[in-house]
């Protein structure tokens, strides 16, 4: 797949809310292209699921 298309498929998985499958393609285009806007929607993604899904990380 292209940077591009994981980018596509991360969006798609945010909109489910779909995190694991959102971070994952994010982190994928990123391999591809470090410089990928993927950098900054995945450290937005983070930021809401560490505001809004603190029981993720904190049990």
């Amino acid at each position: 797949m292209t940077e591009a298309e994981w980018i596509e498929k991360g969006k798609e998985a945010y909109s489910r809310m779909d995190w694991k499958g959102c971070l994952d393609s994010y982190a994928e285009a990123i391999k591809l292209n470090p410089n990928s806007d993927a950098v900054e929607l995945r450290k937005m993604a983070m930021e809401i699921i560490e505001f809004y899904c603190k029981d993720i990380y904190n049990p």
